[in-house]
């Protein structure tokens, strides 16, 4: 029998407790002795230890990459893609959020046991980093002449840039596209920023996304930080599908821990009304977090907006990420009565959500005025945009 394998946990880069495999294929974290604040919302302090049966317990399985980092870093390793634990004793020192996971054993030393083969491989393989997500990605810094260089380990990494897969090359610009008309709808405040952008030493363009998990541009301070799969401790799943396996009533469970509950609902069910004018449909429970803010904590800017709609017939899914019942809903289906159904689900009055759709509709103009520009897109799946979101304006406001 292989010796079970444990890992010491950090958060904000301070030792805090153990994570260890147990015998019959389980995981225990247990708290170190002198810890006095949870580390995340699904791992109370009112248990000094949480076991889990199967594999990782879900919060820190959901620290682990997910498709092409995935795939990436467990061959450049020589680690089985499906050892959650062994991908992250290698690369999880510093993950998404605050939380870490090191390797007493230094596994990260042997990570890259392969050549590398490229400059894009090699900047998700020598730092001692992974991050979530199905997308290839990559964390950078600043370059110091305005644009973005892969961050070396240890060093700040205030920037994600994510490039598209072969077969939707305009992904990245769809994104920066979404991620734009969302502001316009939402306020600059409530999505993350973005921009169209190389990296140096690594071909194409990609969506390079301002970080909320961390400080600050020049800072390596981590910022607490839950996607709602780990805020509900939702498992995995086979394939990492666990995060579509869940209704619009998870996003009210999670909000419990949220220091302003009622804000932080109508703030969901603005950004639901923004996802489907701009047929961001695979907003599953990874895709909303909670973050560390001043006041405790807070629903996070939105993030990874996509119009996954438009690429329907290249096999992308028209259906939304969560379930109304047990059923995912077409896109076509979202309309005012559906999205006022849903806000009862998540806590919000009849009341507040009708005045939130009034509230973005004044965005009308400013809304329409950009999408009649260029959307970075071929001519198209320009027209399918458009079309799409005049098709969604047209079904919550008549």
């Amino acid at each position: 029998m292989a010796a079970l394998r444990y890992g010491i946990v950090t958060f904000k880069d301070r030792p805090v407790g153990t994570l260890r495999e147990t015998p019959g294929g389980g995981s225990v974290f247990a708290y170190d002795d002198d810890v006095a604040q949870p580390i995340a919302c699904a791992l109370p302090l009112t248990r000094r230890e949480h076991d889990y049966p199967f594999g990782l317990h879900p919060f820190f399985a959901h620290l682990a990459p997910e498709g092409w980092l995935r795939d990436r870093q467990a061959a450049y390793a020589d680690i089985d893609a499906e050892d959650d634990f062994g991908i992250l004793l290698a690369y999880g020192a510093d993950c998404v959020g605050a939380v870490g996971i090191r390797d007493p054993a230094d596994s990260h030393q042997t990570a890259a046991v392969k050549p590398i083969r490229d400059a894009l491989d090699a900047a998700v393989i020598r730092p001692e980093r992974t991050i979530s997500g199905v997308q290839a990605k990559v964390l950078c810094t600043g370059n110091g002449r305005g644009g973005f260089r892969p961050a070396a380990q240890g060093e700040p990494a205030p920037f994600i840039a994510k490039y598209p897969s072969p077969a939707l090359a305009d992904m990245a610009a769809n994104e920066v596209t979404s991620l734009e008309l969302s502001r316009l709808l939402l306020g600059p405040a409530e999505v993350v920023s973005a921009q169209l952008a190389a990296v140096d030493g690594i071909d194409g363009l990609a969506c390079v996304v301002t970080r909320f998990d961390r400080s600050g541009p020049t800072s390596n301070e981590k910022l607490r930080c839950e996607d709602f799969a780990q805020v509900l401790a939702q498992p995995a799943g086979r394939d990492h599908r666990g995060k579509y396996q869940a209704d619009y009533a998870a996003l009210g469970r999670a909000l419990a821990f949220s220091e302003a509950r009622l804000l932080d609902a109508r703030r969901i069910f603005k950004r639901l009304a923004a996802y489907v004018l701009t047929g961001n449909v695979d907003c599953h429970l990874k895709n909303w977090s909670l973050v560390e803010t001043p006041e405790g904590l807070r629903l996070s800017p939105a993030y990874d907006i996509l119009n996954g709609y438009i690429y329907g017939e290249v096999g992308y899914t028209t259906r939304f990420g969560l379930l109304v019942g047990e059923t995912a809903l077409q896109w076509e289906a979202y309309d005012r009565a559906q999205l006022l159904t849903i806000a009862g689900e998540i806590g919000l009055t009849r009341k507040a959500a009708e005045g939130a759709l009034t509230e973005m509709a004044r965005r009308h103009t400013a809304f329409f005025q950009r999408l009649e520009r260029g959307l970075r897109l071929t001519e198209e799946r320009s027209w399918s945009y458009r079309t799409t979101a005049r098709a969604a304006w047209e079904r919550l406001y008549g």
